[in-house]
């Protein structure tokens, strides 16, 4: 077995190594790591494994370490059973001791002394599972004391969809091999130019992200950043959490700017000075995990906190939507640790449990604080956590909590800044005071959307006949909600009731008609293609009904379902109401299915429920039918600020908000915030048009040019194989184009982009004859988004794009007859590899001779490109290569051999070894046939596969112990091949 050393590590393909290096990982060549594994279908370091396991755990038997290997080579490759190996690697997990007869828990990892432990980094990790007839091959693996740990997919920096890419790699290998996943608990990419980090498991484009780092500092920077082994050790032990959504087990790992926050609010609650603070992280930056990651770190350090009082106060809404899978999951894994939980669901139950001195988690609400008794419990080991603390204090209710626990640490949790007013400041003077700005950890919505956390939110005004008049908006809403502060739905609903006026215009019977007709025509031309959904947001319970009926009238019944709270009079008062209320089940059934894009209902119709505490990343547009401002305007419109991304890859860009009411008219009005705390969290739609014009202008100058002469085909032809010949310009050009397409998929159907029809329309049929040009395969379907797919298809006929991506036999005879041909020689020369390629997809077993006559064709190509060699030298490049592949092809023919057999005698014909030791690689390869005709289902039986494997080593005695393994490996690999 040999090692990498240092110095070699610039041979290898992946800079990343050299940087995990220097910063203590030990490098692991392939067969190196293959050997430790117990070959392709192995995926722990058993040895390794088993000495860490000895070492820290001494009372540990020889058989119980066994056996506990046994045990975590068992486990399934499912996300519950990954999440079964962190608990194992956290210390979670116990075994028998025999001799104290008791159960102990069991040390993999030792968090405390990182240098106890063993770090492998190793690469071109080949998992091929016994009785499979299909392996995968990950680009790195990370390996701490023997246990896989973090994989990583290296793409090309000049690919613009690698991201994309690489998450789809990792979900084919969750579906062909997911033993390649049962282990490893990160996935990251990186192509050299950014790093992104996220987990396994139901892995989505929308849960990676960048690692954050300044322009001055480098990939080896983020590289070495996020593998520190102290800082890495810490995100297995606490950053990476499982959790319940919509009754499916998903997974997560915390962002930066949480373990931030984290870390923050954990040496806050330990200075016994300070013991308030406020963490503002904008709304849909998954505030709730570091709100109870933060819970979860005090009780779990039980010695440093004394045995301490988390309360965990959160608001009803909340704790009822989105958060009640996760705290029932909180509180079950906290149980398995020695953590006791309850749940105050009563004010009464909290007082009892503050009087009985409880030491565990109590989750509330805060409204359960009202008249609890002064002083019930003076420890200073209480952390109080306050979700929503902008309007969980309002009113008497903070002044409740404050004095039940005066001694507490109180933490305020907010996803919206503070208010210009005297209630906002007022409230926020409450948590800010000890820290000199203000807060204790900031996330604005400025750094969200750029972290690609949240989108960007763009609004247009609905037409000016259905909006409500100015001097009634102002009279009887903003003035009014000036002088009240409204901080949540409940205080928004009392000022409307007030509003008679504006109520009545909002809800009039012919006015919801008509605005029902422009929602239907809008979502049919806008959303829908887009594969989206939408909110309605109504003024009242009535409008929801009415709303519904009206949908029913021109849209199917099933698209639209109305959710809204329920009143016990509305049978007698409002029959229609009554009527289309949900059941509780119906309910619970609409909330999953609107969140699943080949499910209805495709429009929910609403005024107080899931305007907060929903989260559902296909909502793209809503459609604001009510008054709000400052908090509740915010939290509503942040519904449409979550990415998304489809199953073909398709983006989310931004959120949409259409208004009927007039409220965004002036968002100073509407957004009593200071303005750089707001900024870009919502601006006109107009401003993307006008990025659409400059951008599409610009690339039609750059791209569209062809020049005269010539057909159609000759000029795109010159265009493809001019100016795109270099894989940076097309990087440019893919980027361009696909930032105009992304304007286009928003802005349309639009008056103004009429005189654009055609330039866009060239430009995304240019895109697809580049990508199809370049492309590996033959029929390469460019990913167009959709709505530019529909425009493309209704002409049908791409200009020259069928010359363009002929499937051509890769010979002799077909490369001579090219030479006389019409058209660029670059062109010619895609062609041609492309042909290769395809002829080894077809027959697989071809692969061992057309393999390395590939490989050279690739370095033509790449010659070709960076224009070291001009199209007619590549041409003759590769007419030698199609002679040599017709001399190979010739002696296949005459030897009499399967191709199978062939290749290995082809593999091995200039094999030192086998020249050495005197075998003939041709006696070889006709042993192997008769060999794989004994076993004919090798491939996917294990015993004939060892039985093949044994037969093999039998005319290879006279070679070296090493170099009979060697050789019986190629052949097995070259027979088996896929």
């Amino acid at each position: 077995m040999s090692t990498l050393k240092i110095s070699e590590a610039g041979t290898v393909q992946f800079p990343m190594v050299k940087h995990a290096v220097e910063i203590g990982w030990e490098p692991l060549a392939p067969e190196a790591a293959k050997e430790k594994r117990g070959g392709d279908a192995g995926m722990l370091f058993r040895e390794e494994l088993a000495a860490k396991l000895a070492a820290f755990n001494p009372w540990m038997s020889a058989d119980a370490i066994r056996s506990v290997i046994e045990t975590l080579d068992a486990i399934p490759p499912t996300i519950e059973g990954n999440r079964d190996m962190l608990a194992w690697l956290r210390g979670e997990r116990q075994w028998y001791d025999e001799e104290e007869k008791r159960h102990r828990a069991v040390k993999i990892v030792d968090f405390e002394n990182t240098s106890a432990n063993s770090f492998h980094v190793t690469w071109e990790w080949t998992l091929k599972p016994l009785g499979r007839p299909k392996g995968n091959r990950a680009d790195m693996m990370f390996v701490v004391n023997g246990v896989p740990v973090c994989i990583v997919e290296h793409k090309n920096p000049k690919d613009g969809d690698a991201i994309e890419r690489a998450v789809k790699q990792i979900r084919r290998y969750e579906l062909e091999t997911p033993e390649l996943l049962g282990s490893p608990q990160l996935f990251n990419v990186t192509h050299l130019l950014d790093y992104w980090y996220g987990v396994t498991w139901n892995a989505n484009r929308r849960d990676m992200a960048r690692w954050k780092q300044t322009r001055e500092e480098s990939y080896r920077f983020a590289v070495q950043a996020f593998f520190e082994r102290t800082d890495f050790l810490r995100t297995l032990q606490h950053w990476i959490l499982f959790y319940v959504q919509d009754s499916e087990t998903r997974k997560s790992v915390l962002r930066q700017h949480q373990q931030r926050a984290i870390n923050a609010i954990v040496d806050r609650c330990a200075d016994p000075k300070k013991t308030r603070a406020l963490v503002w992280h904008t709304q849909g930056s998954g505030k709730t995990f570091t709100l109870l990651t933060s819970a979860r770190l005090i009780l779990e350090d039980k010695e440093y906190f004394k045995n301490a009082t988390v309360l965990l106060v959160v608001d009803r809404t909340e704790l009822e939507g989105q958060l009640k899978g996760w705290v029932e999951r909180l509180l079950g894994e906290m149980q398995k640790q020695d953590i006791a939980t309850m749940r105050a669901n009563t004010k009464a139950e909290l007082q009892r449990l503050l009087d009985s001195d409880f030491r565990g988690l109590i989750v509330t609400m805060i409204h359960k604080f009202e008249e609890i008794r002064k002083n019930s419990c003076l420890r200073d080991n209480v952390y109080v956590f306050i979700d929503e603390a902008h309007r969980s204090v309002a009113k008497d209710l903070g002044t409740y909590l404050m004095a039940a626990v005066p001694n507490a640490t109180i933490i305020g949790f907010t996803g919206t800044p503070i208010a210009r007013n005297a209630q906002g400041e007022g409230t926020f003077k409450i948590f800010g005071t000890q820290d000199e700005l203000g807060y204790l950890d900031k996330y604005s919505v400025a750094e969200s959307i750029a972290d690609e956390t949240t989108l960007p939110i763009k609004h247009v005004m609905a037409p000016s006949e259905m909006a409500a008049p100015v001097d009634l908006l102002d009279k009887e809403f903003f003035d009014l909600a000036a002088s009240e502060g409204i901080t949540d739905i409940e205080e928004l609903n009392k000022v409307l009731d007030r509003a008679v006026g504006l109520r009545t215009f909002l809800a009039a019977d012919d006015r919801i008609e008509n605005v029902a007709k422009f929602v239907a025509e809008h979502f049919k031309e806008n959303v829908l293609p887009l594969h989206y959904k939408a909110f309605v947001v109504a003024v009242s319970r009535e409008a929801c009904a009415k709303y519904k009926r009206a949908f029913d009238k021109i849209l199917p019944p099933e698209w639209t379902e109305a959710v809204y709270t329920e009143n016990a009079a509305d049978a007698l008062d409002r029959p229609l109401v009554a009527k289309l209320q949900l059941s509780e089940e119906r309910e619970e059934d609409v909330r999953l299915l609107f969140k699943k894009a080949d499910r209805d209902p495709k429009i929910l119709i609403v005024t107080d429920k899931l305007l907060t505490g929903y989260d559902a990343p296909l909502l793209y547009c809503m459609y604001l039918d009510k008054p709000m401002r400052d908090h509740v305007l915010l939290q509503a419109i942040a519904r449409v600020n979550r990415p998304y991304v489809d199953a073909e890859g398709v983006q989310k860009r931004i959120g949409l908000v259409i208004d009927f009411v007039g409220v965004l008219r002036e968002l100073k009005k509407a957004l009593r915030f200071d303005s750089s705390d707001v900024s870009g969290v919502i601006e006109d739609l107009d401003v993307l048009m006008g990025d659409f014009k400059m951008k599409i202008t610009k690339a039609a100058t750059e791209y569209l040019d062809a020049g005269e002469g010539g057909s159609a085909d000759e000029r795109l032809e010159k265009i493809i194989y001019g100016k795109f010949l270099e894989p940076a310009v097309r990087k440019v050009f893919f980027e361009a184009y696909k930032e105009i397409e992304n304007l286009w998929e928003i802005l349309s159907p639009s008056p103004e982009l009429r005189d654009h029809i055609k330039t866009f329309k060239g430009l995304a049929q240019l895109y697809a004859a580049v990508r199809n040009a370049y492309s590996d395969k033959v029929g390469f379907v460019a990913d167009l988004a959709y709505k530019t797919r529909r425009l493309i298809e209704e002409n049908a006929t791409q200009t020259g794009l069928g010359r363009l991506t002929k499937s051509i036999t890769f010979d002799v005879k077909t490369l001579e007859s090219l030479k006389g041909k019409d058209g660029p020689d670059e062109g010619k020369v895609f062609n041609l590899v492309r042909g290769l390629q395809k002829e080894m997809d077809d027959d697989p077993s071809a692969a061992p001779v057309l393999n390395p006559l590939k490989d050279r064709a690739d370095r033509i190509l790449k010659d070709l490109e960076s224009r070291k060699i001009d199209g007619l030298a590549a041409m003759d490049l590769l007419a030698a290569l199609a002679a040599e592949k017709e001399a190979a092809m010739k002696s296949a023919k005459e030897s009499g051999l399967s191709t199978r057999a062939f290749s290995v005698f082809w593999v091995l014909r200039e094999d030192a070894a086998l020249k050495e030791s005197g075998i003939s690689p041709m006696d070889l390869a006709k042993e192997s046939e008769a060999l794989l005709a004994r076993f004919p289902n090798a491939v996917v039986n294990a015993d004939e596969q060892r039985r093949l494997r044994a037969g093999l080593y039998r005319p290879l005695l006279a070679l070296q112990k090493d170099e009979r393994s060697r050789v019986v490996d190629v052949v097995v690999a070259t027979l088996l091949a896929e």
